[in-house]
């Protein structure tokens, strides 16, 4: 009975000193989280600021740095922050896109911004867009013109299937819309169709650097493509089979790649800048309305002394040159014994149109010689600064009524490098 009541004595009193540590954890401001959370909510003025202010941060980045932008609708476009998209696909005409919107420059147009827009005629994209999304313009089928800061996704792009054109317009097919092919590396199965509009005929480019291989590949629908003068490299068929294209300006690149112009039946003129050194194999193939590079008269092609080097076939279906200036003969200066030696190297062994077919021997072995194709109006031939002339050079081209070389080249000239033509002229 007395072990009994000294324990429940001990219970009263564990429950009676609990209750004075609870006391005095409130009078000295200790206690748990719950007791300080209540002792902030009674505290002064400032410390309520200070609480509050708390709250409203939180408040804030709930509502607001974790959310999408307010979307705004002027009726024409729909912004969202620094994107824009059409406010629907009824919008019409020439459309110019802003550089800004409330003081918030435009940057981004995102895949789709535009698709199904097939009643827009024109569309300027300010050089404020540093991207353009996946198929931004996709089923834009009355579309006419377009301009652009770059080529593709965004500038500078290179080796991808967003450096290509086509890319805004997008893979999928439309009511309007022309499957053309664009290649953009030299891998295996580097291409993809895409659908541009089939009324679309004039391209700018405001604030591109580098045109990819292939980048406008295929667009035969084209009859202008004008280009800002800083693009300082241009890709492999770049322009191939821009079949209505008649004149590219190329400022300030320094290698002409192959088949830049293959297959550009309607270019007409062309001009070399001082800083190329280099023109690739089939650079103008199948050129057949170039009548001039470099020159303002007709049936002149003058290749400039900066030029190093000219791949086979560089003027294969050039057959409207009459006179043609060089610096030397066949592929490079002081080229012997192969057949990159030739004056036909550059004209290449394709027959074309308005081509007659020359044999040229280039050394005296077994089967050394090739069966060019040099252009049947060709009548003038000028050397500016070669130093040998191959076995052969000149061989068979009797279509030449005038061949001037410099007298650098006289002390090394092959056997039968004249042999049934016309005679060479020395300055």
């Amino acid at each position: 009975m007395k072990k009994r009541f000294i324990m429940i004595l001990s219970l009263v009193f564990a429950i009676c000193l609990c209750f004075a540590l609870t006391a005095c954890g409130g009078l000295f401001g200790i206690g748990s989280s719950g007791n300080n959370s209540g002792s902030n909510n009674s505290s002064s003025a400032g410390s309520s600021s200070s609480s509050g202010s708390s709250g409203n941060n939180s408040g804030s980045s709930s509502s607001g740095n974790n959310s999408q932008p307010k979307e705004d609708n002027d009726g024409t476009f729909i912004y969202s922050g620094a994107s824009i998209k059409a406010a629907s696909t009824s919008i019409s005409g020439e459309i110019t896109i802003p550089a800004e919107r409330n003081g918030t420059p435009i940057d981004t147009i995102p895949a789709d911004a535009f698709k199904g827009c097939n009643a827009i005629t024109s569309i300027t994209v300010p050089e404020s867009v540093t991207t353009i999304g996946a198929g931004a313009f996709n089923g834009c089928s009355s579309l006419r013109s377009i301009t652009l800061p770059f080529v593709g996704s965004q500038q500078g792009n290179s080796g991808e299937e967003a450096a290509c054109f086509g890319y805004i317009f997008g893979e999928r097919s439309y009511q309007g819309g022309v499957s053309i092919q664009q290649t953009y590396d030299t891998g295996f199965k580097t291409y993809e169709n895409f659908y541009i509009p089939s009324t679309l005929r004039n391209v700018t480019i405001t604030k591109e650097s580098i045109l990819n291989y292939g980048a406008f590949q295929n667009c035969s629908m084209l009859t202008k493509i004008e280009l800002n003068n800083e693009i300082i490299q241009v890709g492999v068929s770049c322009f191939e089979d821009c079949s209505k294209i008649e004149e590219i300006n190329l400022q300030s690149i320094s290698i002409i790649p192959a088949s830049l112009f293959s297959g550009c039946i309607s270019l007409k003129k062309f001009t070399i800048n001082s800083s190329v050194d280099t023109i690739g194999e089939k650079a103008f193939k199948g050129c057949s309305a170039l009548s001039s590079i470099n020159s303002e008269t007709a049936g002149t092609f003058i290749i400039p002394d900066t030029i190093t080097s000219i791949g086979s076939a560089a003027f294969n279906g050039c057959s409207m040159v009459k006179t043609i200036i060089l610096p030397f003969v066949g592929s490079q200066k002081g080229n012997s014994g192969t057949v990159s030696a030739c004056f036909g190297y550059v004209f290449g062994s394709t027959p074309y149109q308005g081509g007659t077919s020359i044999r040229q021997t280039y050394s005296t072995g077994f089967k050394t010689y090739e069966d060019f194709y040099i252009p049947t109006i060709l009548r003038s031939v000028t050397i500016t600064s070669e130093t040998v002339l191959c076995y052969g050079a000149f061989q068979n081209c009797s279509m030449l009524q005038s061949i001037t070389i410099n007298k650098g080249a006289q002390s090394s000239v092959g056997e039968k490098a004249f042999e049934n033509t016309a005679k060479p002229t020395w300055i």
